[in-house]
């Protein structure tokens, strides 16, 4: 969905409210699957300033299942967005937020990639504590227990201190 700019600096209104529901279940960005649990929402309210700025708050509600990025299991993450600046065509050297525009359009698609970018590289885990994946044989170890380790004692003795250290 994309929003005409101009429109809103032609209105006589100061306040616009959009209600846009992406359809869709799944994505990969980066390599990697996201699966949209619930019909993620996107609510945002642009608000035209006396100096004809538009300044946007945008909340995008994500519910999704992904992998946990130390054990690879799937796992459940909720998470609510919040994008907020002023609509602009050109990246300024400023000390107020920015939200870039295209060609005088607000695309939500857009906005809405960059928000489920912006989930996965938050390094989201199944659980605090996730004991992550066996280096040597790949097991996961919240869910078994190798010897691995024991087994295979080659370190490199540059980082022998390292073992030591947790």
């Amino acid at each position: 969905m994309k929003i005409f700019i101009k429109d809103m600096l032609l209105s006589q209104k100061s306040k616009f409210n959009y209600n846009y529901e992406p359809d869709i279940d799944c994505c990969n960005i980066e390599g990697r699957d996201v699966k949209f649990n619930d019909r993620s929402e996107i609510l945002c309210e642009i608000t035209r300033k006396n100096n004809d700025d538009l300044y946007a708050d945008i909340n995008i509600h994500l519910d999704t299942t992904l992998n946990c990025v130390r054990c690879l299991d799937y796992m459940r993450a909720v998470e609510d967005v919040k994008i907020s600046g002023i609509l602009s065509k050109e990246d300024k050297d400023v000390d107020y937020d920015i939200i870039i525009i295209d060609d005088d359009y607000l695309d939500f698609d857009k906005i809405f990639y960059d928000a489920v970018f912006e989930h996965l590289n938050n390094n989201l885990y199944c659980k605090e504590d996730c004991k992550g994946l066996c280096y040597i044989c790949g097991a996961n170890l919240n869910n078994v227990t190798c010897n691995c380790e024991e087994e295979n004692p080659n370190i490199d003795p540059r980082l022998a201190e390292l073992k030591n250290f947790l």
